[in-house]
């Protein structure tokens, strides 16, 4: 059996013989990433040991070396990993009020919530990480809402103005809330209240809008 890390156990994960096939393994580099996320997340990168890893996600310590070269290797994977599922869920053609409340949603969801913490904390030990993670993360954000915004951009007033703009909306997505989801005084919020956020955070950056057609 193997011990999760709030304390409940599960039987490990049945491996077959021989080389896996290439579905398997990204599976059980997927199911790997998900282990390290959730004990990286708990306990901090110091706290965390590759074979409190390896012994979690039914590897051995050898596997984890191969693939990632050492924990801050499988730290950063794991940050990666968390960024993909975030990516994989942006759709096309949104308005700014849908863009604004799936950003709400997002990132007060508990698997960002997560990735932000990591981020934060280690930002001193991985500079590099931090400065994709705000790359990859906020910046491609606030592009998007600027575009919302004004349409496509370029480097003319009007899209700096909505650059501009979009850096003050984007603050207000997070708020308050996003604060107290950080330090774990408020749950993740459902669709309809982070539209209701969302709504509430337009209306500050542009004013009363008129009710659609």
């Amino acid at each position: 059996m193997t011990t999760t890390d709030d304390g409940s156990t599960r039987p490990p994960a049945a491996r077959r013989p021989g080389r896996p096939r290439k579905g398997e393994q990204a599976a059980r580099r997927a199911e790997l990433l998900d282990v390290a996320t959730r004990l990286f997340g708990a306990r901090g990168f110091d706290a965390t040991t590759i074979e409190a890893v390896a012994h979690e996600a039914g590897v051995t310590k050898r596997t984890i070396y191969s693939q990632f070269t050492d924990k801050a290797g499988l730290f950063v994977a794991a940050v990666e990993n968390l960024h993909a599922h975030e990516r994989e869920a942006q759709p096309d053609g949104e308005d700014l009020e849908d863009l604004a409340t799936r950003i709400v949603h997002t990132l007060h969801g508990d698997q960002a919530v997560t990735l932000h913490r990591l981020v934060i904390a280690e930002a001193h030990q991985f500079p590099d990480l931090a400065a994709t993670f705000y790359a990859r993360g906020p910046a491609v954000s606030i592009e998007a809402l600027a575009a919302a915004l004004a349409g496509p951009l370029g480097d003319d007033p009007a899209s700096r103005v909505a650059r501009s703009r979009a850096q003050a909306l984007y603050t207000l997505l997070l708020g308050e809330p996003h604060r107290r989801r950080l330090l774990g005084l408020q749950g993740t919020p459902t669709l309809a209240q982070a539209r209701k956020h969302a709504r509430g955070a337009i209306q500050v950056v542009l004013g009363p809008q008129p009710p659609a057609p």
